[in-house]
């Protein structure tokens, strides 16, 4: 099996990096040239989340110059929150960049969104982008569900998932993360594997799938076989 993590603030050191997955750190354009040093094995996603993106222009324009170097592999996270940031005006605008970039790159998206779908769909009509934009941490219910797959999203599971919701998403619109959660990423795949009454064997298969799809040039982690740890104990 191969482990991939799309979305992470988790901090890894020599120690406790585990060696059966690869990841997409989520850095700050500032944060980057120190970040890409610190992890050679791992790639990036890189933005403006929306609870900051009031007065951006400094970091939007370092994220421009940055963005092509292809250690980044996906824009974002950005997005739109109802609940804490500027306003929607700023938001959208700033969001609005983010989407223009990952056309001009052909990279994807990592959307962040906090009660705000409607606001969301509008920007995606309006902008009418080729490139997949993946919502991160995704939890609605049901019915949002079933319109953002209608819509063309695509989603990646933490550690917080609903199941119904779970059960109704194709297997090829769907990643897995830690974000800044406590459970490990094979948790997270084991959880969702067990939501969608899979073995999780076959689930890793069909994420890496999707992974190797939506990000090529994510490297590809060192297999894990679960067998040889067991006999090795």
């Amino acid at each position: 099996m191969e482990f991939y993590d799309v979305h992470t603030h988790q901090i890894f050191l020599e120690d406790n990096d585990d060696p059966y997955h690869s990841c997409i750190f989520d850095v700050y354009p500032l944060e980057f040239e120190v970040a890409k040093e610190s992890y050679e094995r791992h790639a990036f996603s890189c933005g403006i989340h929306p609870w900051y993106s009031e007065d951006s222009d400094t970091q939007m324009a370092y994220l421009n110059e940055i963005a092509p170097n292809p250690r980044i592999i996906a824009i974002g996270e950005t997005g739109l929150d109802r609940l804490k940031g500027p306003s929607f005006e700023v938001q959208t605008a700033v969001f609005k960049k983010h989407i223009k970039l990952s056309e001009k790159l052909s990279k994807p998206v990592i959307i962040h969104c906090v009660k705000a779908w409607e606001e969301l769909i509008q920007v995606r009509k309006e902008t009418r982008p080729t490139e997949p934009w993946i919502i991160h941490g995704y939890r609605g219910r049901p019915e949002l569900t079933k319109r953002l797959i209608k819509e063309g999203f695509l989603f990646s599971i933490g550690d917080n998932i609903n199941v119904e919701s779970m059960q109704l998403i194709p297997l090829d619109s769907l990643f897995c993360e830690t974000d800044e959660d406590e459970m490990t990423i094979r948790e997270i795949y084991l959880q969702t594997a067990l939501a969608l009454n899979m073995e999780v064997e076959e689930f890793a298969g069909r994420i890496a799938e999707n992974v190797r799809r939506i990000f090529p040039a994510l490297p590809p982690p060192k297999p894990y076989y679960p067998d040889e740890e067991e006999e090795g104990e």
